[in-house]
């Protein structure tokens, strides 16, 4: 069977691109071996801030109402049950509509065959053709040798989402985005949590300032927390840190980063990649977390919008700046470059800084951890970083200004509406 257009994963970016040709006619095809929708539609981005709002609810009422609340007085299962049923209705909602759009799914494994030149795809007895053949089979969380998975004693973010009944005390191993998100969902629920990270700071690939912001946040809510250490082994129960330090807990995540995940190539075929998610197979191109860009399903799903572009409209192919968010109380909000990543001459730049108890939305909200920075250099906007409530976005008009090229002068010229957090931004470049 020959296609227009044959596609691996319906993650983010393989459904990003089938939206993509479809609305241009191609007869396109895709495998899903699994659920539609990827990791961030099943076990990422949708059941993790569903959870995420169960903790913040429950740990609102907590601490507003006199009932004398903990872990023990809700049932976890119940909201793992309601996080499944709002994971399968949107599958089914995506899945429904490429089909309606006029896509053809197949529910099978696909291979990869490389027949000089070009690529075309085995799945079952079938083999299928196609002009561009797009692999978008994401990642997995992952492993670190002498620490594998168990499901039970050493668990992956996948397996904590499986869930039914939460540990009563967790390690947690890496500070990145999943593992700071989950720390705070659990610490929510009354879990006692404690996280290593083996750098030198928290939240390592940051602004420095967002570091120290999670640490001070991380002590308000008890979360423990080791740094510039490394989890050596787990055993009954007991940790042991390269520093000497052992903890005990009932279990180990491993939050330490996610891995490539690819289809099976045929024939022991050597895959190489190039920046523009092209491949040493002309017709073959690779996007979303396999691509090796950022881990993200908004980058992933760019990815796949701008290589159609490049392919089927002959624009160019090109990734802007990427807004990074981590959810939580208060949310974490970064684009553009770090403060500590800057090499030339820092009376080159300038930097703005408001803290948000200076807004009075804050107060009203009774949400004034957190601060808005903004990294200019002779005016243009270079970076930002915000810890606030609503900082998913405040930091999206901040990526639209610099898309934009909006300078500071720019933004003073823009009215902001009161009470909001986005005036914050306006009151950073007045008083920061």
């Amino acid at each position: 069977m020959k296609f227009d257009v044959a596609i691996i994963g319906l993650g983010p970016a393989g459904i990003r691109f089938a939206q993509e040709a479809l609305k241009c006619g191609l007869k396109t095809i895709a495998f899903e071996k699994s659920s539609v929708g990827g990791t961030c539609l099943n076990l990422g981005c949708i059941p993790t801030k569903t959870m995420l709002n169960r903790s913040e609810v429950f740990s609102c009422a907590c601490k507003t109402f006199p009932l004398n609340m903990d872990a023990s007085t809700f049932s976890y299962a119940s909201f793992s049950e309601k996080k499944d049923a709002i994971v399968s209705k949107l599958s089914n909602a995506v899945r429904k509509e490429l089909v309606n759009d006029g896509l053809i799914i197949v529910d099978n494994e696909a291979k990869v065959e490389v027949t000089g030149a070009f690529a075309r795809i085995v799945a079952g007895e079938e083999i299928y053709e196609a002009d561009k053949v797009i692999v978008a089979t994401g990642s997995k969380p992952l492993e670190i040798t002498g620490l594998e998975f168990d499901s039970k004693n050493i668990i992956s973010s996948d397996d904590l989402l499986s869930l039914k009944e939460l540990p009563k005390s967790i390690l947690i191993v890496g500070s990145g985005a999943i593992g700071v998100e989950w720390a705070r969902i659990l610490n929510s629920f009354g879990c006692s949590v404690t996280v290593v990270e083996k750098a030198q700071n928290l939240l390592p690939l940051m602004d420095k300032d967002i570091s120290a912001r999670i640490e001070r946040i991380f002590k308000i809510s008890k979360i423990k927390y080791y740094k510039s250490v490394y989890l050596k082994s787990f055993n009954n129960k007991k940790a042991f840190l390269s520093d000497g330090t052992e903890i005990y807990c009932d279990t180990v995540l491993c939050a330490a980063g996610r891995k490539r995940v690819f289809p099976e190539f045929k024939n022991d075929f050597n895959l190489e990649i190039f920046d523009n998610c092209k491949t040493n197979v002309q017709n073959l191109f690779v996007i979303g977390d396999v691509s090796g860009e950022k881990m993200l399903a908004h980058v992933a799903s760019y990815q796949a919008y701008t290589l159609f572009n490049n392919l089927y409209k002959g624009k160019e192919f090109k990734m802007p700046d990427i807004p990074s968010v981590i959810y939580g109380s208060p949310e974490i909000a970064s684009i553009g470059i770090n403060e500590q990543d800057i090499l030339d001459d820092i009376t080159a730049y300038k930097i703005y800084k408001l803290p948000v108890s200076y807004l009075p939305k804050a107060w009203c909200d009774d949400s004034i951890e957190g601060f808005i920075k903004i990294i200019t250099k002779n005016g243009n906007i270079l970076g930002a970083h915000i810890v606030s409530k609503e900082a998913s976005a405040l930091i999206m008009q901040i990526s639209i200004a610099m898309k934009a090229k909006l300078t500071i002068d720019d933004l003073k010229e823009i009215i902001f509406p009161h009470p909001t957090y986005s005036e914050g931004i306006l009151e950073a470049l007045l008083h920061g």
